[in-house]
């Protein structure tokens, strides 16, 4: 389907590993932005989307007894990393997917990894993971939003080529003060475009979490608990059930 997949993190493995050894506050804030999402009810059957390097199911799996079940990940190199963890990975992107574990409880995009589907073929990714969704299943998707302050920022990097000198004091904080080596997604949507989607593709119950409420130079400050909502934070989750 689609454009050929184009590895970003080729022979890079450890590029997400590093980063999180650099902002641990962060990440522990999207760890438990992440659970709250999980265990709006029990997660059940897990499959996690774009894993990565494993890096929060395997904090999951430690921190919280939640096991990811399966795993999908198109990066070679990445996957690679989340297998030395312990995880059961698939290399293959959502569109190629062939969910033979199905039916799952839970599929969950953890970090953005749906902004890798392009938009003419994000409904029907999402339409064919409801169906593959147990009844009552949930679809659960972790963003930084494009109308946050991050994502103003990135987004405009990414799309204008602006010089890293001009934004490095902005992103010093943050989980991308890699960017020069860090891609990022190259599809962004407001949360609203996204929660439209899926209600129109029959989604229904969507629920919303958000951290990280700390503008850009600030974010590894402290650790920081979800709260309910997407208008303030620079990480969001959404929730949808089947």
């Amino acid at each position: 389907m689609g454009e050929p997949f184009f590895d970003r993190y080729k022979d890079n493995g450890q590029i997400l590993d590093n980063t999180w050894r650099a902002r641990p506050n962060i990440y522990e804030s999207r760890l438990r932005l992440l659970h709250r999402a999980l265990t709006t009810r029990e997660p059940g059957k897990i499959l996690s989307i774009g894993i990565g390097s494993g890096i929060f199911e395997t904090l999951l799996r430690e921190r919280y007894g939640i096991e990811v079940a399966e795993a999908v990940e198109p990066s070679a190199s990445l996957g690679a990393t989340a297998r030395e963890k312990g995880l059961n990975v698939v290399e293959s992107t959502a569109q190629d997917c062939d969910y033979a574990g199905a039916p799952y409880d839970t599929i969950v995009y953890n970090g953005a990894s749906f902004g890798f589907i392009p938009d003419d073929e994000i409904e029907s990714t999402f339409a064919h993971n409801r169906e593959v969704l147990a009844d009552n299943g949930r679809l659960i998707l972790t963003d930084v939003p494009a109308e946050s302050t991050l994502g103003i920022i990135l987004k405009l990097a990414q799309r204008y080529d602006i010089a890293r000198e001009d934004i490095d004091d902005l992103l010093v904080g943050t989980s991308f003060f890699n960017l020069d080596t860090h891609a990022y997604k190259p599809n962004w949507h407001p949360i609203p475009w996204y929660a439209d989607l899926l209600i129109r593709i029959g989604y229904r119950d969507l629920q919303f979490f958000q951290t990280v409420l700390a503008n850009p130079p600030y974010q590894n400050d402290q650790v920081e608990d979800p709260i309910k909502g997407y208008t303030q934070g620079n990480y969001v989750a959404i929730v949808a059930s089947k």
